[in-house]
């Protein structure tokens, strides 16, 4: 019995010392801490004013105004064609691709170009499926990459008249039969570029074409490719042969913006680079003032609000630092997202920097993904008349009682 009893008291020592050593260094750390960084929000408490600010309620003045930034859209997974009466949208192709040397050997013998047939498969489209898509698809005789802008188009250079031959829907994949001849183009500048050089093509919509997106080479599957068809007779050989490349690099150019709704509405458009630039009077708020939350909320137009049949649903605002290039902040940016009929999301971040900063310059509003496809998300813009329906900037903020 008095074994046991021992080895309870052992026991027990052993827990209080453990007990003991899981307690002290908290004990240590809590009296070393400066009061300041642990427990001077809880101390000071009766130091601090909590106050609230409302761009309706205190009538701060405000401008939701268009910026039209230039996009590079050769990164994009998507190439859209089509055209309306204030936007048209063009793609540039090309097909880099490596010949096997007894096609290259048999250029100046007997070897034909059957056919030649491009196919890109449809991921996109906006607007009323039922109208035409008539695209013309032409030889460019001139370099570009994909880093290419709207800017540049004027200097692309291309032949004026279309290679395309037919063109079939079947399901979501487009093809357009071409002139063999493109083809042949295209392996004499892989044999010598003296012979000529491969630029790829440009396809343009030809007239009125609904607004249609094709899985570009950057996609992860149904890549644009070419198949084109070599026969060879002879009497020492004799073959057919089908041949398939995959599309090297592309980007799509999209010229042109939508028009406004109404002098009501602000539209930020994918695609066409059409973004919000959105201002505050924030000089009601106190110098020391520290903001806790600022929630922005935009108002939807829905009888003007269109999108495609994808899409990336968010927009972004971000801190304006520069009010002549408009210039942004990467490191200040925050997510507005869909709800109901309101983007909305916490902008303290922003606020705060301007505030700390003493540059405010505004925010630019901007979709979330504006490379794909050819969003109009409509917004209800600062025009008094629009009442409750414009931007709100509702601030909540701390000082120190004076």
């Amino acid at each position: 019995m008095n074994y046991l009893k021992s080895i309870f008291l052992v026991r027990q020592k052993s827990s209080f010392v453990l007990a003991l050593m899981v307690l002290v260094p908290f004990f240590f750390v809590a009296c070393s801490d400066d009061p300041s960084s642990l427990g001077s929000e809880l101390l000071n408490q009766d130091n601090i004013i909590v106050s609230k600010m409302d761009s309706f309620t205190d009538t701060l003045s405000q401008k939701f105004e268009p910026h039209l930034a230039k996009l590079s859209l050769g990164s994009s997974e998507t190439l859209l064609i089509g055209k309306d009466a204030n936007v048209e949208s063009q793609t540039l192709l090309a097909f880099y691709f490596s010949v096997a040397s007894k096609y290259l050997a048999d250029l100046d013998s007997n070897l034909t170009f059957v056919s030649a047939d491009i196919s890109l498969t449809r991921n996109y489209y906006y607007g009323d499926t039922l109208q035409p898509f008539n695209v013309g698809i032409h030889q460019i005789t001139s370099s570009w990459n994909s880093l290419f802008t709207v800017d540049s188009l004027p200097k692309l250079s291309y032949n004026s008249s279309s290679v395309v031959l037919s063109q079939t829907n079947t399901g979501s994949v487009y093809s357009f039969s071409v002139d063999p001849n493109l083809a042949k183009d295209w392996f004499k500048a892989a044999k010598d570029t003296s012979l000529g050089q491969n630029y790829g093509v440009l396809l343009k919509p030809n007239g009125a074409c609904r607004f249609t997106g094709f899985a570009a080479s950057t996609s992860y599957s149904d890549v644009p490719t070419i198949k084109i068809v070599v026969k060879k007779s002879s009497a020492y050989e004799t073959y057919q042969d089908t041949l398939e490349y995959s599309g090297s690099v592309d980007v799509h150019l999209i010229q042109g913006t939508f028009p406004e709704a109404s002098n009501k509405t602000m539209t930020i458009q994918s695609g066409t680079g059409v973004q919000g630039k959105l201002w505050f009077d924030l000089s009601k708020l106190p110098d020391d003032a520290v903001v806790n939350t600022a929630m922005l909320v935009l108002n939807v137009d829905t009888l003007s609000f269109k999108v495609g049949s994808s899409y990336i649903d968010g927009l972004l605002a971000y801190q304006i630092v520069d009010s002549v290039s408009d210039s942004t902040n990467s490191l200040y940016v925050v997510s507005l997202s869909h709800t109901g009929n309101t983007y909305s999301g916490d902008v303290a971040r922003i606020i705060n920097n301007a505030v700390v900063t003493k540059n405010n310059c505004g925010m630019l509003i901007m979709p979330s993904y504006q490379i794909k496809g050819i969003e109009n998300f409509a917004i209800f813009n600062s025009n008094p008349v629009n009442g409750e329906f414009k931007p709100r900037l509702t601030i909540t903020y701390s000082q120190k009682k004076k």
